[in-house]
């Protein structure tokens, strides 16, 4: 079974529906809304990669939000490169969740500019799974792009006017909106299955801030700032001491760990991300 899917593709916009000063050049503000659903007992860790090259990320500000309980929470992602936005968020067992990717319009420049239009594809994988026997999980996806059109002529939204909003269903990428993926399993006792220490060495090298992109643990934020030398020596240390006692005692409620594999891909997406931005 595989690991990581392509759910949709997607397109954020801020632009005036034609170029023209005159009559009808309102603005229409797109952004992509992906409901997922857990229908199993397991609490899981759900990463969503989007990924846009022409225009990239740097052209228009963007902001992402997760909401479970009503409540938007805004999320900062944990690989940012030009082309590349990585967020993880917590879906727990048997609830329903909206991930959310907008352009920034609280940034004033982005709705008087009117020049946002990014466009690309989404790629989803269960990171970790609390409990259970099976290593696999199954989601239900439903995809949208939503937006609002301002009242015409206007770039600052007056307090009441012509507003008109849009919604659609984006295809999935699946054909369907289930989908069974595979994870890593999170227990008292875990198994650690640790990648190629000279890969994670290398990477380093070529890129001192890997690991500040890997995570935003405040810890290994602080590690990422050091030398290459430190780190490097930091990380040598460290996977040593765990391939010496592979039998790791750690809460479940506070286990982050990419194993079994799981760092070689993200690895592979950072320098594929570096090439295309380079």
């Amino acid at each position: 079974m595989v690991s990581t899917i392509n759910v949709s593709t997607y397109e954020l916009l801020v632009k005036p529906i034609i170029t023209s000063a005159s009559s009808p050049n309102r603005t229409v503000i797109q952004g992509y809304f992906l409901t997922i659903s857990n229908p199993g007992f397991s609490n899981l860790k759900i990463r969503l990669t989007f990924k846009a090259r022409t225009p990239d990320f740097n052209s228009s500000p963007i902001v992402a939000f997760w909401d479970v309980d009503g409540t938007n929470n805004q999320l900062i992602p944990i690989s940012s490169f030009p082309c590349v936005r990585t967020y993880i968020f917590d879906l727990p067992a048997l609830d329903t969740g909206l991930f959310l990717l907008l352009p920034d319009v609280t940034q004033s420049s982005v709705i008087t500019n009117r020049n946002t239009e990014i466009r690309g594809y989404v790629r989803l994988s269960i990171d970790s799974a609390a409990g259970g026997s099976s290593n696999m999980r199954t989601l239900l996806l439903s995809a949208q792009q939503r937006g609002t059109f301002l009242p015409q002529g206007s770039i600052n939204p007056p307090a009441a006017g012509d507003f008109d909003q849009l919604a659609y269903d984006l295809p999935l990428a699946s054909g369907g909106s289930e989908v069974t993926l595979e994870t890593n399993l999170i227990s008292a006792t875990t198994n650690l299955s640790l990648p190629n220490r000279d890969r994670i060495l290398k990477a380093i090298e070529a890129n001192p801030s890997f690991l500040r992109d890997i995570t935003n643990e405040p810890l290994v934020q602080k590690v990422a700032e050091l030398s290459v030398e430190e780190q490097q020596r930091m990380l040598y240390i460290l996977l040593e001491r765990f391939q010496a006692n592979p039998q790791v005692e750690l809460p479940i409620d506070r286990v982050e760990i990419e194993a079994n594999g799981k760092l070689a891909d993200n690895l592979s997406e950072s320098i594929e991300a570096g090439a295309i931005s380079s």
